[in-house]
This record gives C-alpha cells, sequence and structure tokens, in this order.
C-alpha cells in the first residue's frame, strides 16, 4: 500500500511540474513579439527618396462647344428630294448630307453617267484587246483620256445633286426639310468639327497672373473618367468680368479621338504651382515634435531620426525644403514603434 501512494504522490509532483513549466513557456511566450523586435529589429516598410514633379490643380467647370463651324451648301436651285442627316448627328468628310432629284435638267446627272458607263465598258473593252496585242498603245491612251474626263465630268455632276459634308464633325443646324426648295446663297445645314472643341472658365482676379496663352490644362469628363484630355489656353480677356469676379479664359480641347461631343459638361483643372526635380514624401511618413517636423531613415539596420523642413502640401504628398536627399532610404511605415537608434527589419 504505501509503494502504491508513493507512486500516486511522485505522479503528482510531475503533473505540477510540467504545469508549471508549462505556465513559464506561457508567460515568455506573452514577450515574444518584443524579444523578437529587440532581436530581429523592428519591421518597416520603406521608401527610397527620388526627385519627382509635383503639380497643383485648380479645378473649374465648363460647357464644350464647337471651336470651328463650318457650312455646307447645296448647289441647285431645286427641290430636296431627300434629306439624310439630322441635328446631333455625327458625319465624317464626304457623306451625303442631303440630295436632289437626278432629273434636274441644270445637272445633265442622268447624261453624265449614261456617257461615263459607256466610256467604262469601252475603255474595258479596249483594255483587253491592248493585252492580247490587237491594238496599238496610242489607240489605249486616247481611250483612256476620254474615260478619265468622262468619269471626272460625272464625278462634278454627282457633287450637284448632293450636298456633300466637308469635313468631319457634329450636325448642330439644319436649315431645310425634305421637300423645300434650296437657295444656293444659303447653307443647308451648319456643321461643328470635333477634333478641337472649347469651353470658357472664370479664373479668380489674385490668380490671373500665373496664367498665360499656350499653358496647358488638363480636362476630365464623369462620361469617361479613366481619361484625362489635354487642353490649352487660347485667350485670356484683358479685363475682369464684375458679375463672374474673374478674368475669362477660354480653353481648347484636343479631340482627335471623337471621345468628347459639344454639350458636355467637364472639368478643367489648371496648374497654380509646379515644381520640377522636387523632392516629396507620403503626408503619412512625417512627424512633428516640440514645433519642429521629423522622419526617420535607414541607417546600417537601424532607425535613424531626422529634422526636415517641409514645402508645399499637394493632396498626400508633402514637398520637402531641407532635410532629405536623393538616394536616402526614408521609412514610411511601422514608424509609431522607432525611436533614434531602433533596430530595424526591412520588409517588402
Amino acid at each position: 500500500m504505501k509503494r502504491k501512494y508513493f507512486i500516486t504522490t511522485l505522479s503528482l509532483l510531475l503533473l505540477i511540474l510540467t504545469s508549471c513549466t508549462k505556465e513559464e513557456a506561457a508567460a515568455k511566450e506573452d514577450t515574444s513579439i518584443e524579444a523578437l523586435q529587440m532581436k530581429n529589429g523592428v519591421p518597416v516598410r520603406v521608401h527610397n527618396i527620388v526627385k519627382q514633379d509635383l503639380v497643383q490643380w485648380d479645378e473649374y467647370s465648363g460647357t464644350l462647344s464647337g471651336f470651328e463651324e463650318i457650312s455646307a451648301f447645296g448647289l441647285l436651285g431645286d427641290n430636296f428630294s431627300k434629306v439624310n442627316v439630322a441635328i446631333g448627328d455625327v458625319v465624317k468628310k464626304d457623306d451625303v448630307l442631303a440630295e436632289f432629284p437626278t432629273n434636274n435638267p441644270g445637272a445633265n446627272y442622268n447624261q453624265a453617267k449614261i456617257g461615263y458607263e459607256t466610256v467604262e465598258k469601252t475603255y474595258e473593252r479596249v483594255k483587253r484587246v491592248y493585252e492580247s496585242g490587237g491594238i496599238s498603245q496610242q489607240q489605249l491612251d486616247e481611250i483612256e483620256a476620254q474615260y478619265k474626263i468622262a468619269k471626272e465630268n460625272f464625278n462634278a455632276t454627282k457633287q450637284l445633286i448632293k450636298v456633300i459634308s466637308p469635313t468631319s464633325g457634329v450636325v448642330v443646324d439644319i436649315y431645310f426639310n425634305e421637300g423645300d426648295m434650296n437657295d444656293p446663297k444659303l447653307p443647308f445645314c451648319k456643321i461643328v468639327k470635333t477634333n478641337k472643341l472649347k469651353t470658357s472658365i472664370f479664373i479668380e482676379e489674385e490668380k490671373i497672373a500665373n496664367y498665360k496663352k499656350g499653358q496647358e490644362v488638363m480636362i476630365r469628363w464623369d462620361g469617361l473618367k479613366d481619361r484625362d484630355f489635354k487642353g490649352i489656353i487660347n485667350k485670356i480677356s484683358m479685363s475682369s468680368n464684375p458679375e463672374a469676379r474673374g478674368f475669362s479664359v477660354e480653353i481648347l480641347a484636343d479631340n482627335e479621338s471623337d471621345e468628347l461631343m459639344p454639350g458636355t459638361f467637364v472639368y478643367v483643372q489648371t496648374p497654380v504651382f509646379r515644381e520640377s526635380g522636387a523632392i516629396a514624401i507620403p503626408r503619412d511618413a512625417y512627424f512633428s515634435e516640440g514645433g519642429k517636423d521629423f522622419v526617420y531613415l535607414v541607417d546600417n539596420g537601424l532607425a535613424l531620426k531626422r529634422e526636415i523642413t517641409r514645402g508645399k502640401s499637394i493632396g498626400n504628398i508633402i514637398q520637402i525644403k531641407a532635410g532629405l536627399s536623393v538616394g536616402d532610404k526614408l521609412i514610411s511605415e511601422g514608424r509609431s514603434l522607432l525611436q533614434d537608434g531602433t533596430k530595424i527589419s526591412i520588409v517588402n
């Protein structure tokens, strides 16, 4: 019985010792993060200092309109048999906008068409004979000259019975309807060229001195939020508008892609501050103490506290006027656990 009691007591002692060992291990585990940081360093992310261009923009709004308007004319004094476009239609150069009857005696369209088709058939037939050696080069040249003249005459006649678009753009006005009698002295319609559009904005009196003709701006449209369109300042008014309390500035929008349209409401962003080759850091990368600003840099595996002089604040970017150089390694994340001289571990 005594031996059995001894074994039971020994088991209890082993259990107590094992429990103590686990509690000690747990206690050590509670401080393992600090221990690892002391051993391996505080994990941080690093931002390499490079020079960059800093631009700050002011934003204005406006509505696009046509920069250049061109009129299309009908050349015959006759009734329109067809009108092929409506206001707002996008047209390409040489599109047929409207048509006159083909039997108009002033156009001689039917006669010109028959003459052209006849000479064309003759020319094709004579060309085959020439290729087989049946006629001379001179005979072929004579028929070819007749064919070219007939073709030019027919094309000129087609220009008479059709209103041809002189440019690519958007139809903004139509002055005649189908069946109306045309007046050759009046335009059939007005087309706005869309490769360039314009808008006007008003810039405050205290800012207008920063702008000049030819200066580049950026244009944005909610319909294409992922796109920026280039523009330039085309005109600046010589006097301030008392109602708008600013100067009227005409902006030209580059629209070679035809993605913008007249009547579109857009935002015009104008540069109010620009510096090339600047040094800048994320806003969250610096901190203030005692009225001074500081950052942490990487210095041989340690955190180095350095004073900086801030400049312009643009969004989430801060311009640095002094204290940093190209090539410095800025600690951008993890600085809340740092002090000057703290061991660090750089993570990707």
